[in-house]
């Protein structure tokens, strides 16, 4: 191994063509007059290439012309011209100055010279020259330390030049960041490998430099100091994993030849000083410090201890969690790419973070880690699900794309070297010719019966990847000559089923196991279906590629459907010991692919076959099929009718199925009760009879081509429901509920009294009825309207409408407040559906949903998710307005209170509410505005929100909420849109109000607060000066020719406001030139360009505003009474106003 070797690679040998140093990097001459200010070199650097960083100087690339041939080709140029094309030639090892051998013998002078002339080649030719020159650069500053100077010209040579690159950092372009990478590689590393050999003058100059520099005024030299200590932590990290490999080895070595004890290469001392530093600098003002912070933090290790400012203790992964967390978006995907992730939960935290985070790209850069370093079988079977489950759930396509491409393809890779097919099919011989990475191994590491969805999904990503490795495209010919060309036996391996070998039920049919087996056999060939057809759809020879599918992987519908009642006769059969879900998931699919080989088979007697065979497992009082699976039989069967007239003929035909399973139902015909009533009046009917035939009923109910019932369906409703109802079986009396709620949709009048009779189910202490309950009403209620169901259930017992309907909104606020778990999941769901889909001015049931959704014991429900997906979708004023009134009814429930603070979460509540009713400006397609309406008479709810907080918060300005609510209004509020005078008007508001909340309420109440007023003096001054006024909200230090003489003024918004007095002391010298700068650059400007004065014109620095005086008063009035809190804590006490919101909102 050479001397450079331990120091890893940085560039990859793929790109040695291309990643020449032949392109010119923008304001790369500066580096070199860092150097020529040393006399480095005689002429200036003009052009050196740009690569990607890497870690190897493996790459050969040719280098430039040497300075002499430059010289004479310039005198044959055009004076004027400024840049010169290049001729590449190879480096010249054995010239003097590169010769290893003759350093030992020249003086000091001739070191320092050399050393500035490798450090200039590697300038000039990149990675090729510091590959080639590292070990003579290593060689000029070992023999340099062997004289005796004070100082050593050499070391200070590179010192001096690396200051005066860090220096003039701020003055080069973006792009010439990765040659300065470079640089700082190629110094680490010498200071590095020279320390490794005792020799360690180069790396504490370095040392020496970190901390002299550290603490400067400029972020851009504060960020590279954090570039330094990455780069020398990245090569002691890299020398320490070396030492460790020999020391791993040491069974190699004789005793002579023992490695010594560890040595570390920076001491322990200054890197437990550089971990606070860097700790502090992740709260540094400048997104540049703090991004390479986290880049230079994540160089310890995960679990090393930081010791914080409040002599607490945290670990450096805890660290960069918190970075993710930023507010810069740089800084959160770096702290993201560089987050340690050592145990499950680390994986844990990072899923957690994915499902709950908005920030696409911080979720890209965490998914792109758990593919690309955590293994497969580090992850738990809950967390594969979790991970699959965004495929589907996640509303980011990146998202979905990134786990597509690098979950998918990493997990199969895993998966492909461990197994060639699933161990619970028959294991393969040893000359099989299964494919690699064959999309049915995955099983294996995930349970189909766990979460078959996951599952189906992640198998359809599997083969659509299989596809294209095996003809570079979606070439689904090619994948089905490959399926071909296996074995029977390697098919039977992998469960690969065709139709030669279609089966659903073998020899060992009471065998769970063989059970087992065809429901993976008929997953993998449904997934492989579902791919060939998604793949085929838009293409020219789409019909062949299904038919070749479905002569390949089924058999025809005429044999199917035989299949199918020997499966059915089998497996649902009384007693028999394999669970139903299990039997109606593989039911389900099967039906799925006879459906497929109907529609597309092109045989026109294949819908009458496949009907009727499932009208006959129907009527087979034999069978036992659950809820699930007799919804699927009748819903298959409405689907295969072809016209009303079928339909209606299905729907007799039912009802005459299920009064002769219920009457006929038992082993033995009871002739005693032909009637269904007096068998039902006697109790004969059997539970399981009743059920089904009510199943039956019911999902013939939910069928969307059932507009109106039949007689024979109305004669059954009325003869079924009662018994239903009145049943002591939970999952009947669910049914019987279902049933209302999907009756009373086709036939209201005839199912008036049983809604009454859903009052009672739902007021019982069941979860499950409760829920169904309100789910039968909100049917009722999209369909007939809330006055009419109202009507029907407290008609009776009540006159007037009115209180009907108060007492429908009553049931249904006190449900969902007593739900918990999967039923108030449930719950919400429907009645934001109701909510979303009609016009109902009802903002008390959006205040019981917010105070629901928003409470911190239902944090792991995704009701968060449900609520911001329902704001997304509504449009107009009306629902807004709905929403609006919600939450404030929400707030003045949590403001009374004992628990304010730690019940709810009234940021997030409040920044949703923010951005439902924010109002974006949008153009139209004939490229005008949005249309014109009479601005002066127009309601926004922006301004509506703001006032009636504002109104929350002068009657209770010591509560909690209020702190929570302005901050997250600061930040979520849009007021762009909202025209000046309204902006005025709210912020006369704000002043007016501020001083009961400075005197009656907390520090960091009085914080958020101004941050509002901040926030809407911001758009103010925004408008005017668009409008090209003059700004009348003063939050703009303005420059000022003679300084002794400056004074600042506060121009009123508004006519009711009053200047303030001079004050010359303001300001001091040092102040007026202090540079505005984002990244905090502490630089003196004194001269101020126009690009500065419009820098001044959107930059803001608001001042307190307790000391504004108004001329006149506001509408709102001025407080009643004030109490001052004396030691600044939140207290005192304010007469509370009395706010009477209307339920329909006035628009």
């Amino acid at each position: 191994m050479d001397s450079g070797g331990h120091l890893g690679n940085l560039f990859s040998d793929d790109d040695q063509e291309n990643d020449s140093f032949d392109d010119p990097l923008p304001s790369a001459t500066n580096l070199v007059e860092a150097l020529a200010a040393i006399d480095v070199v005689d002429s200036e650097v003009e052009q050196y290439g740009r690569q990607e960083e890497e870690d190897s100087f493996d790459a050969q690339v040719p280098c430039t012309k040497n300075l002499e041939e430059r010289k004479q080709s310039s005198e044959f140029e055009d004076e004027d011209e400024e840049e010169e094309d290049v001729v590449q030639c190879e480096l010249d090892l054995k010239e003097e100055d590169f010769n290893v051998l003759t350093i030992e013998k020249v003086s000091l002078e001739t070191l320092t010279a050399r050393i500035k002339r490798v450090i200039t080649e590697v300038l000039y030719r990149g990675e090729i020259a510091a590959k080639a020159l590292f070990d003579v650069a290593n060689k000029i500053i070992f023999q340099s330390t062997m004289f005796d100077v004070k100082k050593n010209p050499v070391i200070d040579t590179i010192i001096y030049g690396l200051t005066m690159i860090i220096l003039e950092s701020r003055e080069r372009d973006q792009g010439a960041e990765q040659a300065e990478h470079f640089i700082l590689l190629f110094i680490a590393r010498l200071a590095i490998k020279n320390k490794s050999i005792k020799c360690g003058d180069l790396l504490y100059q370095l040392i020496l430099l970190v901390d002299r520099l550290y603490l400067h005024s400029d972020s851009s030299v504060r960020s590279f100091i954090q570039r330094i200590i990455g780069c020398l932590m990245e090569e002691a990290n890299r020398y320490a994993d070396l030492m460790r490999e020999h020391g791993d080895n040491v069974f190699l070595f004789t005793d002579e030849d023992l490695p010594e004890e560890e040595e570390f290469m920076i001491p322990s001392g200054v890197k437990n000083r550089w971990m606070t530093k860097v700790a502090k600098s992740l709260l540094d003002k400048s997104p540049q410090v703090r991004s390479k912070a986290v880049i230079a933090l994540s160089s310890w290790d995960h679990d090393a201890i930081c010791k914080t400012t409040n002599s607490g203790e945290i670990s450096v992964n805890d660290l960069l969690w918190k970075s993710v967390h930023d507010v810069d978006e740089t800084v959160r995907v770096s702290a993201a790419r560089r987050i340690h992730i050592t145990d499950e939960k680390d994986i844990d935290k990072c899923i957690n973070f994915i499902q709950v985070s908005k920030d696409n790209k911080v979720r890209h850069a965490i998914i792109v880690r758990l593919a690309s370093d955590v293994h497969l079988f580090s992850f738990t079977e809950k967390q594969r699900f979790s991970l699959i489950k965004l495929l589907n759930d996640s509303d980011s396509a990146r998202v979905q794309d990134v786990i597509h491409q690098r979950l998918v393809g990493s997990w199969m890779k895993v998966a492909g070297e461990e197994i060639s097919c699933p161990t619970i099919f028959t294991a393969p011989e040893s000359g099989h010719k299964i494919p690699n990475e064959f999309p049915s191994i995955i099983i294996e590491y995930l349970d189909p019966l766990t979460d078959p969805i996951s599952v189906y999904v992640f198998m359809k990503f599997a083969t659509s990847r299989f596809i294209r490795q095996i003809a570079g495209n979606n070439d689904v010919e090619q994948f089905m000559k490959t399926l071909l060309e296996m074995t029977p036996k390697d098919s039977e391996c992998v469960g690969l089923m065709r139709r030669t070998t279609f089966r659903l039920v073998t020899l060992d049919a009471d065998s769970e196991a063989e059970l087992k087996k065809t429901f993976l056999r008929i997953l993998i060939t449904r997934s492989f279906i579902d791919v060939v057809f998604d793949v085929a759809k838009g293409s020219l020879n789409a019909n062949y590629l299904r038919n070749r599918a479905l002569m390949f992987f089924l058999p025809d519908v005429t044999y199917f459907v035989e299949y199918l009642k020997q499966f059915c006769s089998v497996y649902f059969k009384m007693n028999h010991t394999a669970q139903h879900d299990f039997k109606d998931l593989l039911l389900y699919n099967i039906i799925h692919l006879i459906n497929i080989s109907v529609r597309y088979g092109g045989i026109i007697d294949d819908n009458d076959t496949f009907k009727l065979s499932l009208m006959q497992l129907l009527e087979d009082p034999t069978l036992d099929f659950s809820t699930e699976s007799l919804a699927i039989l009748v819903m298959s069967c409405l689907d295969s009718c072809n016209s009303a007239q079928e339909r209606e003929e299905f729907c007799d035909w039912i009802c005459a199925t299920s009064n002769n399973l219920m009457i006929h139902g038992s082993k033995e015909e009871n002739e005693e009760f032909p009637n269904l009533k007096k068998a039902i009046e006697e109790k004969s009917v059997l539970d399981r009879m009743l059920l089904q035939s009510a199943t039956m009923l019911l999902s013939t109910c939910q069928h969307e081509e059932i507009k109106k019932p039949t007689a024979a369906m109305t004669e059954l409703f009325t003869t079924i429901i009662p018994p239903l109802l009145v049943s002591e079986t939970k999952l009947i009396q669910k049914v019987g509920l279902e049933l209302i709620g999907y009756t009373s949709s086709i036939d209201f009048e005839n199912c008036k009294p049983y809604l009454a009779l859903t009052r009672f189910l739902i007021e019982r202490d069941d979860e499950v009825l409760k829920s169904t309950g309100v789910n039968t009403l909100i049917r009722v209620i999209k369909t007939h309207g809330f006055p009419n169901t109202a009507k029907a259930i407290f008609g009776k017992d009540h006159e007037t409408d009115q209180v009907c309907q108060n007492l429908l909104a009553k049931l249904f606020e006190k449900s969902i407040v007593s739900l918990q778990g999967a039923a108030l999941v449930q719950t919400v769901n429907d009645c934001l559906r109701m909510l979303s889909q009609g016009i109902y001015a009802w903002p008390k049931l959006l205040t019981t949903i917010l105070l629901v959704t928003f409470q911190k014991s239902n944090e792991q429900f995704p009701l968060v998710k449900m609520l911001r997906s329902y704001c997304k979708k509504i449009n107009g004023d009306f629902h807004k307005m709905n929403v609006l009134l919600g939450f404030v009814k929400a707030i003045d429930v949590i403001s009374k209170s004992n628990e304010q603070d730690s019940s709810w979460n009234v940021l997030e509540m409040t920044e949703l509410v923010c951005d439902c009713v924010s109002s974006v400006q949008t153009i139209s397609d004939d490229g005008e505005g949005a249309p014109k309406k009479n601005l002066e008479k127009s309601v926004f709810l922006e301004i509506v929100l703001a006032n009636r907080m504002i109104n929350r918060a002068v009657s209770r300005p010591s509560a909690s909420f209020v702190r929570h609510a302005f901050t997250s209004m600061a930040t979520s509020l849009r007021l762009e849109c909202i025209p000046l005078e309204h902006l005025d008007s709210l912020h006369n508001s704000l002043v007016d109000s501020y001083t009961v909340i400075r005197f009656n309420s907390g520090k960091t109440t009085q914080i958020a607060f101004k941050r509002f007023m901040a926030h809407c003096e911001k758009v103010i001054s925004l408008h005017e000066s668009m409008r090209g006024l003059k700004i009348s909200v003063d939050k703009v230090k303005k420059e000022i020719p003679d300084p002794d003489e400056i004074s600042v003024m506060s121009t009123p918004s508004s006519s009711g406001r009053k200047k303030k007095a001079p004050r010359k002391d303001y300001w001091d010298n040092d102040e007026i030139e202090e540079k505005y700068d984002p990244d905090d650059s502490f630089e003196v400007r004194t001269n101020f360009s126009f690009n500065s004065v419009l820098h001044f014109l959107f930059q803001y620095f608001p001042r307190s505003t307790r000391t504004r005086k108004r001329a006149s008063t506001s509408s709102q009035g001025t407080p009643k009474k004030l109490v001052k809190t004396v030691s600044g804590e939140e207290g005192g006490h304010v007469p509370e106003e009395e706010f009477n919101i209307e339920d329909s909102p006035e628009l």
